[in-house]
């Protein structure tokens, strides 16, 4: 969803009668929040900019539609985290995605700057390598090491984000681990 389709948005409330006051905290929360739930969507999504655009889309229509009885409005990370989550989740079961390429930032993230051609060749060899295993995970595995190891969350973070127990997350994040470790050590 471009800074376009935003305001266009914004637009729409305008022109249908809705209140300027309304228009106005969207636009300000789109523009504040809009970078990181694509990132998020965009990881989840395996890198396919289009799906993370539509979820993009989906939560914001979302917001729009909950905005009116949001709390507080303007405290909205958590909020805006676990819908997109389940917005992923739900898209990535529907549309069976577990076995395309991983997220491009991910490959961005570990570039090094001043690398001979020879660290270039293994940094790339052991990136795909990682690609490959985290790929393989199942998705439930996938996202919870992505929010642990990838976002930094903790683990209370993701059980509150994801509505799941504790002991639960912490076995799918250990079987995950110990996967990857199986993956990477072959």
């Amino acid at each position: 969803m471009s800074g376009r389709a935003a305001v266009s948005k914004v637009g729409v409330i305008d022109e249908v009668g809705g209140d300027d006051d309304v228009a106005a905290r969207l636009d300000r929360l789109y523009r504040r929040h809009h970078a990181a739930v694509y990132r998020l969507a965009l990881r989840y999504g395996l890198g396919n900019e289009a799906w993370a655009e539509d979820i993009v889309q989906d939560v914001f229509l979302t917001l729009l539609d909950r905005l009116p009885t949001l709390a507080d409005p303007e405290q909205l990370d958590g909020w805006l985290y676990r819908v997109t989550t389940n917005r992923c989740l739900r898209k990535l079961r529907r549309d069976s995605f577990l076995d395309r390429p991983l997220v491009r930032w991910l490959l961005a993230r570990d570039r090094v700057a001043e690398a001979s051609p020879e660290q270039q060749v293994f940094a790339r060899r052991d990136l795909e390598r990682a690609r490959s295993a985290l790929a393989a995970l199942p998705a439930r595995e996938r996202v919870i090491v992505g929010m642990c190891h990838l976002d930094g969350k903790s683990q209370r973070e993701v059980c509150e984000t994801l509505g799941l127990s504790k002991g639960y997350v912490s076995k799918l994040l250990a079987r995950g681990i110990a996967r990857l470790e199986e993956a990477l050590d072959e």
